[in-house]
């Protein structure tokens, strides 16, 4: 699979190098035949898809893997983390992350590089300096382990000492802003040791008053080189992410890795524990947006602990309980019992280590079963390879395997995609320069020469004009009162209440509850999605209808919307989308689903009606919010659309203007048209292989 990949990546890099290639000699020869024929440079007006192919191809060679490792409290985070790299590199055995991030990824020398919240840096070198900082940094202290950390040092200590010094003030916390996060559903979730909430509430206010003058020490990101070995490791970036320690929620900084992240791992130990997961679930409304809903992982830790029958009903059980992930996206394992194997495969005398690890008191059972299996009485096998079979690992390896190769393929049609729809424009552009040269030339009258090109440029005005109006429409259609934002979000609503009351008031009814609220959201959060490719393909389709009736391409004409340029008109809006923000970063739900033992069906009623008056209230804010970002669309379509234009005009009248001999106009359309052939075979070859990396996706859904 591996050599696969690479050849198909080969062959798609060759196709981009070459197309580099066309396009510098079609600049250089546009700017060569100025003095003849001075055309406008057909990509001129194509930047932005210029720099979308350049950072796709980018990405392609860099070959990097990122995965973001998230979990609950207990889940093993660390731990995973060191088994699946096959070092002892993060502190293990803690409890809660710290508000840290910690990227770990390849270099050629060891390395911890510390930002600090005041944007200070530190970088270490020192092997053994190195560990210590990050026990000191990557875990928090035993006396606030039961409080959220990550919450209180992103939301409250770093932001409030942001703005004091943005102001050149001391730091002021308020109690208002104190009691407003004591209060958050987030933070009372947080209390997963059930601690009395008033002694919860002192020692998060202990650690706000202890840690607040000295805010500008908190460490927000880690960064860990380090010189793997493995050439597979070599491409991976592992992202331990904070704010979702003890709590499902995410936080602010979480999301912007998450939106990046080729594979998200949730991290739940299955050690004394219901497989029910509340912060999973909300931890799924989190990221489960778009494209990301793919690249979640449920991995459940300590595997050990359980006999293989046990194992087996777990699956079954987790399989059927999280419908809505992959099921190879489900594994158990256990972290503990692969870095056992990993040290074990480097340790000659084994039964002396074993000897040491009881006198410790740090022997665990599922070790000392693997020994006597493989080298007790009647035992047989290898100790070491007994371990990986207990730790399941290999699952992992398999599934990011197989999601990475995939992520990696789509990666390669994206590419190729955008190289095609450059290559559409390149062809349809120069075409229509050929098509205009040779009219030139027939025209015996250059006065009937000049009447065409005027009626082309007045049918470009027209078009531009009548394009400007049919936009104006296809808005209204989306935007309007009953347009199809607010309908469709309304009718989500109702539907929600609809099937809410069919629900049966049995000892399931919360659960179904619960999961059709997700279902909604994830609806919702689809339509955020699918809206601004419907808005574009309907815009598209006016400019096609006016284009048929003139003898100007559409494709010359047609603005090109890539990921960066939606990105842009999101951020534009910023502002504006605070709280549909809010929504996308999952903090819709807080509600506690507690039963209530004396009206089930009160208590079901109670709910959903703060479900729907929730979604009623994100309806709103959502429909207000996708108006502005259709509206927004809209402003740069036209814009892009008269920007087309204008080169059209260019191009129109460099062509009247032409001082070029009827001999040298024939070697301009001879030169034209090897390009257009070089156009072709590229066009051919890429359609090729974008087939069969098609057939190789579709194998893997």
């Amino acid at each position: 699979m591996t050599t696969d990949y690479q050849a198909r990546k080969n062959e798609v890099l060759a196709l981009y190098d070459a197309t580099e290639k066309l396009l510098k000699g079609i600049e250089q020869y546009y700017q060569q035949i100025e003095g003849q024929i001075k055309l406008p440079i057909p990509i001129e007006n194509k930047k932005e898809l210029l720099m979308h192919i350049s950072k796709i191809s980018e990405k392609v060679k860099e070959d990097e893997f990122k995965i973001i490792v998230a979990g609950e409290s207990n889940s093993g985070k660390s731990t995973f983390i060191n088994a699946y790299l096959g070092i002892e590199l993060l502190p293990m055995d803690v409890q809660q992350c710290t508000s840290a991030v910690v990227e770990i990824k390849y270099g050629k020398t060891f390395s911890v590089q510390a930002t600090y919240a005041n944007g200070r840096q530190k970088t270490i070198t020192d092997k053994q300096a190195a560990i210590a900082f990050l026990k000191k940094n990557a875990a928090l202290n035993d006396d606030y382990r039961d409080i959220p950390v990550p919450t209180i040092n992103s939301e409250i200590l770093v932001k409030s000492g942001l703005r004091a010094r943005a102001k050149g003030i001391p730091i002021c916390i308020s109690e208002v802003e104190v009691e407003e996060m004591l209060k958050a559903p987030e933070v009372q979730k947080a209390n997963i040791h059930n601690l009395p909430v008033s002694e919860y509430n002192q020692l998060i206010r202990e650690y706000i008053k202890k840690r607040k003058n000295t805010w500008q020490d908190i460490v927000t990101k880690i960064e860990v080189i380090y010189p793997f070995e493995e050439e597979a490791l070599k491409g991976i970036e592992i992202i331990d992410s904070p704010g979702v320690c003890a709590r499902g929620g995410v936080s602010e900084i979480t999301s912007d890795y998450i939106k990046d992240a080729d594979a998200i791992i949730f991290l739940k130990s299955i050690s004394g524990q219901a497989l029910e997961s509340t912060q999973f679930n909300q931890f799924m409304e989190n990221v489960s947006i778009g494209r990301n809903k793919g690249t979640l992982f449920l991995v459940l830790t300590h595997a050990a602990d359980l006999s293989p029958k046990d194992l087996r009903r777990l699956e079954a059980e987790a399989k059927k309980q999280f419908k809505s992930l992959d099921e190879n996206h489900i594994l158990i394992v256990d972290s503990k019992a692969e870095l056992y194997a990993n040290t074990f495969s480097h340790i000659k005398d084994i039964q002396k280590e074993l000897l040491r690890l009881n006198n410790e008191g740090t022997l665990d059972g599922f070790l000392l079963k693997a020994y006597n299996e493989t080298n007790g009485f009647l035992g047989s096998g290898d100790f070491v390879e007994k371990l990986k079979e207990i730790s399941r690992f290999q699952q992992v390896d398999n599934a990011l395997e197989r999601f990475g190769r995939k992520a990696h393929y789509l990666l390669l049609s994206d590419l190729l995609a955008s190289m095609v729809t450059l290559y559409e424009f390149l062809g349809s552009n120069i075409n229509e320069s050929i098509e205009c040269i040779k009219s030139r030339q027939e025209a015996k009258d250059p006065k009937v020469f000049e009447a065409q090109i005027s009626k082309l440029q007045d049918e470009l005005g027209q078009i531009e004009r009548k394009m400007h109006d049919g936009v104006e429409d296809v808005t209204r259609q989306f935007t309007g009162y009953n347009g199809i934002i607010k309908n469709t979000i309304t009718k989500e609503v109702k539907d929600f209440s609809v099937a809410a009351d069919k629900i049966a008031k049995d000892e399931d009814s919360f659960a179904k509850l619960e999961k059709l609220s997700f279902e909604k959201i994830e609806k919702f959060q689809e339509f955020t999605q699918t809206i601004q490719e419907q808005i574009v393909k309907e815009f598209d389709k006016e400019l096609i209808q006016l284009s048929d009736k003139s003898s100007i391409s559409f494709i010359s004409l047609k603005p090109d919307f890539t990921a960066d340029t939606f990105k842009k008109i999101k951020d534009s809006t910023e502002k504006n989308a605070y709280e549909t923000r809010s929504f996308e970063t999952g903090v819709t739900f807080k509600t506690t689903h507690t039963h209530s033992v004396y009206s089930q069906p009160k208590h079901f009623k109670l709910i959903k009606h703060d479900i729907e008056g929730r979604l009623t209230a994100l309806k709103n804010n959502l429909s207000e919010n996708l108006i502005a970002f259709v509206t927004n669309i809209q402003k740069k379509y036209t814009e892009e659309l008269s920007k087309n234009a204008r080169v059209k005009e260019k191009e129109l009248d460099a062509i009247m203007k032409a001082k070029a001999t009827a001999e040298q106009m024939r070697e301009i359309i001879q030169e034209l048209s090897n390009f257009i052939g070089s156009i072709h075979t590229t066009q051919a070859d890429i359609t090729k292989i974008i087939g069969g990396i098609a057939k190789y996706v579709q194998r893997k859904n």
